[in-house]
């Protein structure tokens, strides 16, 4: 069964009764303007797809929008109601205090990784005040850092905090966290590919979708860009399986990454292995 480590859980409708602002926020900064759905659907969607659990990935966007794209607290509350979900959290990397907030999600809230966004959060990701103490904190954690990299569909996403090269001094920095560039960092593929081959703690997921399908995209960023062969041979332990739902359709996504005629092995790993194995190496004290 499949992990999908990239999903948002903007379309709840129970969370949207107890936050009577969240359905704006949604609509105005994040760009999603589906109506919700009881979380049944969720679940009944990851049954269609084959996915056995999902991380939900809360943005903490207090300075740059004033809002939160759901809470940590609203993560982890879904994810004590449904065993199936795995919550991460989100801080505002402007506040001081960042590194105590994520320490608090983390060990007080049970969340097992941090989602940052620094195109929608609107911060520098090489960022030495900002961004290390929240990646160092990861790594003293053993939780790992998501991070939007390439394009935004959010209306008010900056793309240029968004390349991935940008993480590089930091990767070496932080040898002990694992960070995920979110989308194989479409448009810039190749670059996020570079250092996912070059560096152990670097991985991709495959949540990227700019044109036409799923099948479409894959097929282009993995089997065109980066190439099967590569995937096959240097980065079969480095791509995790990302839907990016309720953007993306999470069946369709799943689909399209079998229609690539990866080996069996590396499907396997890609679709739930990978994950597994980061998340279970996450046990902060």
């Amino acid at each position: 069964m499949a992990i999908d480590i990239h999903t948002h859980p903007v379309m709840v409708k129970e969370l949207f009764a107890a936050d009577p602002q969240l359905e704006e926020s949604i609509h105005r900064v994040f760009g999603f303007h589906f109506p919700a759905q009881p979380l049944e659907v969720f679940l009944l969607e990851m049954d269609a797809a084959g996915v056995e659990r999902a991380a939900l990935l809360p943005i903490d966007c207090t300075t740059a929008h004033g809002c939160r794209i759901v809470s940590n607290e609203q993560a982890a509350e879904l994810a004590a109601t449904q065993p199936r979900f795995i919550g991460f959290a989100s801080v505002d990397p402007h506040l001081k205090d960042a590194p105590r907030l994520l320490e608090r999600a983390v060990k007080s809230l049970g969340l097992r990784g941090l989602k940052l966004d620094p195109s929608l959060q609107r911060f520098d990701p090489s960022s030495r005040e900002q961004a290390y103490p929240l990646y160092q904190a990861c790594g003293e954690m053993r939780i790992p850092v998501l991070l939007h990299c390439g394009m935004s569909w959010a209306p008010s996403g900056l793309a240029k905090y968004a390349q991935p090269l940008l993480l590089e001094e930091a990767v070496q920095a932080c040898p002990q966290t694992n960070f995920i560039l979110a989308h194989c960092g479409w448009p810039w593929v190749l670059e996020a590919a570079m250092l996912a081959i070059k560096y152990p703690n670097v991985h991709l997921d495959t949540a990227v979708l700019y044109s036409g399908t799923p099948q479409d995209a894959l097929r282009h960023t993995l089997g065109e860009q980066i190439g099967l062969d590569v995937v096959e041979r240097s980065l079969y332990n480095k791509i995790l399986f990302g839907s990016n739902y309720p953007r993306v359709d999470m069946r369709r996504s799943v689909r399209g990454l079998k229609a690539l005629g990866l080996s069996a092995a590396t499907e396997q790993a890609i679709l739930g292995g990978n994950a597994r194995r980061l998340l279970e190496n996450a046990r902060p004290e």
